[in-house]
This record gives C-alpha cells, structure tokens and sequence, in this order.
C-alpha cells in the first residue's frame, strides 16, 4: 500500500485493528473502517492501444515522450468535468470521477482533446485509449482506489475495450440520465468472477 496520507494511514490502522480482532467482530469493524474511507466514485480505466508493439517498434522513451505529452492535454479535459488522475501505470490511467455521468462527460473531453492532439503528428506519436468505466462504493486512498468496480472497469477499459472504444458496467450504466442513456448500446454479456455481466457500450458523441 503506497502513501502516508492521513486516510492511508487510517487504514493501516483499521487493518492493524483488524488482524487482532476476532473473525466474528470483524463484520462491526469493517462497517465502521467502510463508513470513514469509503464512498460512491465513478473509476475510468483507460489503455493504451497496441502498448507492446509500439515500445517494441520505437522504443520505450518514445512511447512515453508521447504518453507524457498526452497526460498533459488531458488532466486539464479531466479536471474540468470534476475528475483526477489517480495514478499511472505503465501505459494504463486510473481516473475517479464523482458519479458516472461526469465520467462519461470526461471521457468525452479526453476523446476530443486526443483527436486535437494527434492532429498534424507522425503515426508513431498518435496515441488512441480506451475506457472502461465502473461506479459504485469504493475504497478511496490519496493515491489509490479500491473496490469491486474498479476491478470491471479495468477489466473493461485494459483487457476488452478496443481503441477509443467506451464500456460501462451495469451499476454505471443505470445512473446515466437520458441524454447519455440514448448513446448506450448493448455490448453483450462478460464474465465475470464465474457471473454474466451484461455491459453497454457508450456510442462516441456527434
């Protein structure tokens, strides 16, 4: 776990608390750790489409000459509709969002500051992502998030999505208002965790 923030350390705590705890005390603690730390959040995955071949085809430092330039652009696209950047890792985002619809608002601005960016640029500086997004309870550290719909969104955005492809999970997806629900269209069924998870794609925005 990474950080020294003060929830950080919090749940270190609560963890340190935990392990000394009884299993059958556990469930009254962990309401009480979950009540401090946790909270709804929207969580976009993003990737980076073709990662491997292009740092294989032009090596490493170009790659990230591109991605650095990039995040550039597009923390300012995500600030403005109320998103941070989590983290970074390796050629993958993870963003939070307050709830989904201004998640799909912020990837819709990332979506137009990319296409500014790669404008007028050589093939092998254009960079295309796509986005897997989850909402519901989570874990929120300084540095990091943790819960269920981060694991689906970034099963979504690294592992199914295709280049400026925008996949959300169910619990996302029921809380769009109408002006985005028009723009979903099914994706079909993912399994997850051994379950079927019915998935809607967000068609890009005219």
């Amino acid at each position: 776990m990474r950080g020294s923030g003060p929830r950080t350390r919090r749940l270190r705590s609560i963890l340190k608390r935990r392990e000394r705890t009884t299993p059958e005390r556990r469930p009254a603690l962990d309401a009480l750790g979950l009540g401090v730390l946790a909270r709804p959040l929207a969580i976009v995955y993003t990737d980076t489409d073709d990662f491997t071949h292009r740092a294989a085809r032009d090596g490493i430092l170009h790659f990230l000459m591109c991605f650095d330039r990039a995040l550039r652009h597009l923390r300012p696209a995500i600030a403005r509709s109320g998103g941070r950047v989590v983290k970074v890792e390796a050629d993958s985002l993870m963003l939070a969002f307050p709830d989904a619809p201004a998640a799909c608002r912020g990837v819709d601005a990332m979506e137009q500051a990319l296409r500014r960016l790669n404008r007028g640029r050589p093939t092998n500086e254009q960079l295309a992502f796509s986005y897997g997004i989850g909402f519901g309870q989570v874990l929120e550290l300084e540095d990091d998030v943790f819960g269920l719909e981060v694991n689906l969104a970034s099963k979504l955005g690294e592992d199914l999505g295709r280049p400026g492809e925008i996949l959300l999970t169910p619990s996302a997806a029921e809380t769009l208002p109408a002006s985005l629900r028009r723009r979903l269209a099914p994706y079909g069924q993912v399994g997850f965790a051994g379950h079927p998870m019915p998935v809607q794609r967000l068609r890009p925005r005219r």
